[in-house]
């Protein structure tokens, strides 16, 4: 691997986490507990589909956990960091055998991970309300990512970025 390619693979990187980021901060806080619902799953599903398991972990992982910090949830951004790592790898892994599937199995990593924390963390009167928000949140993203990797799939044809 030449110092050129590992440069355009980290700046890769660092651009996919910034647009989880900002996905991310297009939020709606979740009234009576601190939650919110965002746009970042688009995002990570995409980034993970066309460019596989590493990528989906840094963009998700790094990306929702500045996210976190930035909008004022420091105690997420741990969580966040191995929640959303985890997704956006599992999707990127399993984005070759399906990407329904694959999406189907990250919203089911991302929902549990943090209905269990929201039960630690709040009680367990907040898991629920944190679950019908992840199936949302995941649900949307799903909406987001199948028909714009798609679109982006044809467009990045030939230019080594795509898997």
């Amino acid at each position: 691997m030449t110092d050129t390619t590992t440069t355009r693979k980290i700046v890769l990187g660092a651009l996919t986490a910034a647009m989880v980021t900002g996905a991310t901060m297009l939020s709606a806080p979740v009234p009576g507990f601190r939650l919110y619902f965002n746009l970042g799953e688009g995002i990570i599903y995409t980034v993970a589909i066309l460019l596989g398991p590493r990528y989906g972990a840094v963009c998700g992982g790094l990306g929702a956990a500045l996210a976190d910090l930035i909008l004022g949830y420091p105690l997420w951004a741990p969580l966040t960091l191995t929640i959303k790592g985890l997704e956006g790898y599992v999707v990127g892994r399993l984005a070759p055998s399906g990407k329904i599937r694959a999406i189907l199995a990250g919203a089911t990593v991302m929902a549990a991970g943090y209905s269990i924390s929201a039960g630690f963390l709040y009680g367990w009167a907040a898991a629920p309300i944190e679950l019908m928000t992840d199936i949302v949140q995941t649900g949307i993203g799903a909406a987001i990512a199948l028909p714009l990797s798609a679109t982006l799939k044809r467009r990045l044809q030939g230019t080594g970025l795509s898997n």
